[in-house]
């Protein structure tokens, strides 16, 4: 609990403000016009994004801050173990998690069991805010169970955490918003925190675009690990699947059965 709130209450909070605010910002300053019709796109997504805040909210973040909490409790993991103050617990934590969900998302696209869960996110035709709630239920659950793994043998504290997970939902609704940084802004912060036109490079149905630029937060680790890649015709990237064309094959009862059946590719 922070400032008498929940967990569940204060994703709640961030995840809606987001929207929100870059829902606005992409309302009066579009940048690219949408493929599917918005109103059916914002459904989707928020339908999909939802029922996974829904299930998250009832069970799994309650108990992801009781484990951390348990872990911190018992000194249990490395920063646990160093007695460090809050503040360094906090800083080395959210580096530390962010280079680690870097290897993790790159984890969803290069093992195939993973990438059957993921290409629920990249069949998108469109980027908008609501793209960054567009996850199968699987994904997220598979997600927070590695986090925990990762606790155990890191030990940060569950404040940690929140704040990561706060930084993380807000980077993404950012990332994925229909906006443009006009230059040089965006070429400035894009030194270290990754942008949307970035992360729209990673968006693209090309597979040699789609298997990069996979930094969450800082955009640093792309380029120390080789991953980086960059084109500046942005309104010219076609954006989702090869293998998912069209709306009709991505509607959210197929989005849902996504991860268990033959992609059209192989039929």
């Amino acid at each position: 609990m922070f400032l008498g709130l929940e967990t569940g209450a204060w994703r709640l909070i961030f995840s809606v403000g987001g929207l929100i605010g870059f829902g606005c910002w992409e309302q009066l300053r579009p940048f690219r016009k949408l493929v599917v019709p918005a109103p059916k796109h914002y459904l989707t997504n928020l339908l999909l994004g939802g029922f996974n805040v829904l299930v998250l909210n009832i069970g799994v973040s309650s108990m992801i801050v009781a484990y951390f909490d348990y872990l911190g409790s018992r000194k249990i993991g490395l920063l646990n173990a160093s007695n460090l103050p809050p503040w360094a617990n906090i800083a080395l934590s959210f580096v530390f998690l962010d280079f680690i969900t870097y290897l993790w998302h790159r984890s969803y696209h290069e093992i195939p069991l993973m990438w059957r869960l993921h290409k629920v996110h990249h069949s998108d035709l469109d980027l908008d805010v609501t793209s960054a709630s567009r996850f199968h239920l699987g994904e997220i659950l598979l997600s927070s169970t590695f986090k925990m793994f990762i606790g155990f043998i890191w030990g940060p504290s569950a404040i940690a955490i929140a704040i990561h997970e706060a930084g993380l939902l807000l980077a993404a609704q950012f990332q994925h918003a229909n906006i443009h940084i006009p230059e040089p802004w965006e070429t400035r912060l894009r030194r270290v925190f990754v942008t949307p036109d970035m992360h729209r490079i990673h968006h693209s149905n090309i597979p040699g675009e789609t298997n990069s630029n996979y930094s969450n937060l800082f955009s640093f680790w792309d380029r120390l690990l080789g991953t980086y890649l960059w084109r500046g015709d942005q309104k010219n990237i076609a954006i989702g699947l090869k293998e998912y064309p069209r709306p009709q094959d991505i509607t959210l009862p197929k989005l849902l059965a996504m991860p268990f059946i033959r992609s059209l590719a192989a039929q």
